[in-house]
């Protein structure tokens, strides 16, 4: 007699997507024959909660939990199968649409492409720890799943915590003392000038309920125990869940092993009438229940179509899975290798590669599981192509991806320092072989393919490039390239293609921040280096890492205090004008004023001689361009805070050389500075006729930037001079060119105008929306509010107790909070359109 079918579930929409139609489905047909879940688990080899689960609407279920429920229930599973496929489908296809919207890092929020298979323990356990515990660290060897796991778990739990979850992935991380730096830059938060990372993420997360995801833990473990260790006495409403290879080992953690999936169990043995079948069936009908053999058979079908778990070939896959110790990361490679192996050759080579131990199996204190992820790699390697192994080490140095036409040059012709490149063809030919294998994986952006490496995978080449003995010449050509595209985009400072470079840097944002905070290898020339510094302060300030910036250009001047050569002095002279400028914008001017002192003191012991006669580069700096360089940003902070006569002294004198790199500020800047110094001295006339001027250069020269900046000095001299009316029109054109290379600086820079705009033409309430939504893009970047600029600031303060005073404070508050909710974007074009604004 059938039971009840158990207590209610909750209510789902099935017009909410194909996961929830297909849990209705599922509770339909269970309340048809009115079983309960411990019913129907007793029928299976599934447990109560995977079946409720399947049903609940939350995840796609994996195909044999689904056919377990189809068979308990005593539906039609070959009509079901067709069903889940469909629905597996449709949700890559979301997910495919999502990645392309979302700059969410892949594993982290939304819908799971893949199933997510044995780990409903882990699941478990982890999200009650997280109840009670402040520090949960996910432990287990490479390649185990814990960050698929963590990232389930940040799902599962974060509704819980109601400031949000963040995760500071820390496998590119070089050094211990870069951790406090990389959880606050996850979170948003940089340091001022001089403050500490750790406080500043203390500052800002205290009262705020957070769940913190350290991923990748086990090379920064120093690191990781001094950040957590210093936070959680603070924030008692934090929460902190990391992986590692090994524990933290803080008093306060909770370690959870993550262990492998299970294994199947040993064949029991055939009787003598039992004859093979080898009919093709369903896998949940062929005993597919343990979790690594469930994980193998759905990557298998995935990657191959044609593949099913049979009868005729379970003890091989089985037996796979076992050699493989149900590592979910071997067991994906291996399935992936099913599109150009029968399943019995894979099982060949396996008993041919894999020596989990003995003396071929590496160093044997190594962990076994270390020996066998190394010799799941081993396997890999000895698979490649010479020229799929050299380019697998090269790029293994690659943080945070490379595009595939940098890929072939570092693999190719301009790798030709490192032992072993190829020619183009053959590199790219090497990379799809790579690709082909997974252990390279290809991402579509903006119209470029780039290629990114596991963490297992990338570790696996560096370790092949020390025992190869090609460690050091990979890295300077690793360098190389990377400073040389830095020093290319500098370059194109003020022309038409320096939007395009700026975009071009962003995305190499993580390898440049490697190479800058790294020691350099032996031999590798400082002028390459220096050289490439100039790229630095454009990039740096329109990606809203000013902060961290000046602090490369700190550990540079740091490695080299002075000119290390006679024939460097001018590069290292313009790499001095690059710290100078970037602290400037940090606001610790102090410093920055020492830094241009040294770089003009030894300016002035460089000859001045004939550039070409000397055979100086033409993409060097001349010590004339130099010397005119550092007048106009010794204008600088004078301009900020005001001191005009300084200000004018500093940028005539720089006007007065007529000489100008084609790198550094140009002559538009010095006209440009002395517009807003006549706005400060109330002489409008001439500050348009000036700014005027310098937009038209601009323009002519195909500038975007500097177009950014000028049109919002056009904003600000109109509204200094009581006609903020006008003031809209290069408003709404400022911010178009902020977007053609997404500058957030600039786009807050230009918010903070608008709001002052709006407020004096008597729109109180759109002001303080704006204020709302820009007061969280200033202290990301580690650049004070407007730079510090004492006018800008006034300008601010006015609209601000305008607001408050038109207002009143409840109504500002509402207004402020539905800015910052809202965002600044979004709040930016409905102020635009509100007023009717046209570019």
């Amino acid at each position: 007699m059938a039971g009840r079918p158990g207590r209610p579930e909750q209510p789902l929409d099935p017009e909410a997507g194909p996961l929830e139609r297909l849990a209705l489905d599922l509770r339909a047909l269970r309340s048809r024959v009115r079983l309960t879940y411990a019913q129907m688990a007793a029928s299976t080899r599934f447990s109560q909660s995977a079946l409720s689960q399947a049903a609940a609407g939350l995840r796609l279920p994996s195909r044999e939990v689904l056919l377990a429920y189809v068979r308990a229930c005593g539906g039609d599973p070959r009509w079901w199968e067709d069903c889940w496929e469909r629905v597996r489908q449709e949700l890559n296809r979301l997910e495919e649409a999502r990645n392309a919207d979302s700059s969410t890092p892949a594993g982290f929020g939304g819908v799971e492409a893949t199933s997510f298979v044995g780990r409903e323990t882990d699941l478990a356990q982890t999200t009650a720890l997280l109840e009670h515990s402040r520090l949960v660290t996910l432990v287990g060897v490479g390649g185990v799943g814990k960050t698929r796991l963590a990232g389930r778990v940040l799902r599962e739990v974060g509704e819980r915590f109601t400031d949000g979850t963040y995760c500071a992935e820390l496998a590119e991380l070089g050094s211990d003392h870069a951790v406090p730096e990389a959880v606050a830059s996850a979170v948003g938060v940089h340091a001022r000038a001089g403050q500490d990372p750790l406080t500043a993420l203390a500052e800002a997360l205290r009262g705020r309920s957070v769940l913190l995801l350290l991923d990748n833990c086990e090379h920064v473990l120093g690191g990781c125990a001094r950040t957590i260790g210093g936070l959680l006495p603070l924030l008692p409403d934090l929460r902190v869940l990391a992986t590692s290879r090994q524990p933290i080992n803080l008093g306060a953690e909770h370690v959870l092993q993550v262990t492998p999936l299970g294994l199947p169990p040993l064949p029991q043995p055939q009787s003598a009438h039992e004859a093979p079948a080898d009919k093709e069936r369903a896998p949940g009908a062929c005993g597919v229940d343990s979790p690594a053999m469930t994980l193998f058979a759905d990557r298998a079908e995935a990657a191959s179509p044609g593949f099913r778990v049979t009868d005729a070939n379970r003890h091989i896959v089985a037996q796979v899975c076992r050699r493989l110790d149900g590592l979910p990361l071997a067991l994906e490679i291996a399935a992936r290798r099913l599109r150009t192996l029968a399943p019995e050759e894979l099982l060949q080579r396996l008993d041919h590669r894999f020596r989990l131990l003995g003396p071929s199996a590496g160093e044997r204190t190594a962990p076994p599981r270390h020996q066998a992820l190394r010799a799941l790699f081993d396997w890999s390697y000895e698979l490649c192509t010479e020229a799929e192994r050299t380019a697998w080490e090269q790029l293994s140095l690659c943080t945070g991806g490379v595009l595939l036409t940098d890929a072939e040059q570092l693999c190719g012709p301009a790798g030709q320092a490192a032992a072993g490149a190829t020619g183009a063809g053959e590199a790219f030919e090497a990379l799809v072989g790579l690709m082909d294998k997974s252990l390279l994986m290809r991402v579509e952006t903006d119209g470029c393919t780039r290629l990114h490496m596991l963490e297992t995978v990338r570790s696996y080449g560096q370790e092949r490039l020390v025992e190869n003995g090609r460690a050091q010449s990979a890295l300077r050509c690793h360098r190389a390239w990377y400073l040389r595209l830095a020093a290319r985009a500098g370059l194109a400072y003020g022309s038409s293609a320096q939007a395009s470079w700026l975009r071009r840097l962003r995305a190499e944002h993580a390898n440049l921040r490697q190479i800058a905070t790294s020691p350099p290898p032996p031999g590798e020339p400082a002028a390459i280096v220096l050289h490439a510094c100039i790229g630095f302060w454009l990039h740096c300030l329109t990606s809203a890492n000013v902060g961290e910036g000046a602090g490369w250009m700190r550990r540079i001047l740091e490695r080299h205090p002075r000119p290390p050569s006679p024939e460097t002095a001018l590069l290292w002279c313009q790499a001095v004008w690059v710290a100078g400028f970037l602290l400037l914008l940090q606001g610790d001017h102090d410093v920055a004023q020492e830094v241009i002192t040294r770089g003009e003191g030894a300016l002035a012991d460089v000859p001045a001689v004939n550039a070409a006669a000397a055979g100086v580069p033409a993409d060097h700096p001349t010590p004339a361009q130099l010397t005119s360089a550092f007048l106009q940003l010794r204008a600088l902070p004078a301009l900020f805070a005001g001191d005009t006569e300084t200000a004018v002294k500093f940028t005539e004198a720089s006007l007065a050389t007529g000489q100008w790199s084609d790198a550094l500020l140009t002559r538009e800047q010095c006209i440009a500075q002395l517009g807003f110094a006549a706005v400060m001295q109330g002489d409008h006339a001439r500050s348009t006729v000036l700014l005027e001027q310098a937009l038209g250069m601009s323009e002519a020269r195909g500038d975007v930037w500097h177009r950014c900046y000028l049109l919002w000095a056009l904003a600000v001299n109109y509204s200094d001079a009581g006609r903020p009316e006008l003031a809209l029109k290069p408003l709404k054109r400022a911010l178009h060119h902020t977007r053609e290379i997404d500058e957030h600086l600039g786009e807050a820079a230009l918010s903070e105008t608008l709001a002052w705009v709006l407020s004096s033409c008597g729109n109180p309430r759109s002001a303080a929306v704006v204020l709302g939504a820009v007061d969280r893009v200033w202290h990301p970047s580690g650049a004070p509010r407007l730079f510090g600029f004492a006018l800008l600031t006034a300008h601010r303060e006015r609209a601000l107790h305008s607001a408050i005073r038109l207002l009143g404070e409840n109504e500002y508050q509402q207004a402020y909070l539905e800015g910052q909710n809202l965002g600044l974007r979004g709040t930016l074009e409905r102020a635009f359109a509100a007023n009717q604004v046209r570019s």
